[in-house]
């Protein structure tokens, strides 16, 4: 799997993001909407983001996934996130969704080849996070998300992105 350093999930395409630091500016801009808000937007796109930046920061899907079933939890992810995302980078080609988790960076496993993400939850259940979000796309197109840590020339995952959904 590819790494980014750089900020583009900010700005296009969709991703989960699960580091405080990263999030932080987000929620102090005023850019979280619910998750309930934009499942909303499957019936109606506002013509604009309802954000003033270029980033939407999406809040309760860590919510969903750890409180349902894992199989309503995967259909989820698949029959509604998925179609909403489809959405927004179609019509929102500037803007960047993301999903904030509070989760400890622990609970994202990439299995052994590097082509899925899983999210175990808090009862250490496996949720098949990427294949739910980006379906195949992100076997090939999912990239690790990483900014500088507080430590010289170490590098800290704060989540995963990817570009275009096919």
């Amino acid at each position: 799997m590819d790494t980014i350093s750089n900020n583009v999930w900010q700005r296009r395409g969709s991703c989960v993001i699960f580091d405080q630091k990263s999030l932080g500016p987000f929620i102090a801009d005023g850019s979280v909407i619910s998750l309930r808000q934009a499942l909303t937007w499957s019936k109606g796109l506002p013509a604009n983001p309802p954000v003033s930046g270029r980033t939407i920061l999406i809040s309760g899907l860590e919510t969903v996934i750890e409180t349902t079933e894992p199989q309503e939890a995967e259909d989820f992810l698949s029959c509604r996130i998925r179609p909403l995302l489809i959405h927004l980078q179609n019509r929102w080609t500037d803007c960047g969704v993301v999903f904030g988790f509070t989760s400890h960076h622990k609970a994202f496993e990439e299995t052994a080849l590097e082509e899925e993400v899983l999210f175990r939850r808090r009862d250490r259940k496996q949720i098949r996070l990427s294949e739910g979000l980006w379906d195949g796309s992100a076997t090939v197109n999912m990239k690790r998300v990483v900014r500088e840590g507080d430590q010289s020339k170490e590098e800290v995952i704060v989540g995963y992105y990817v570009a275009r959904i096919s």
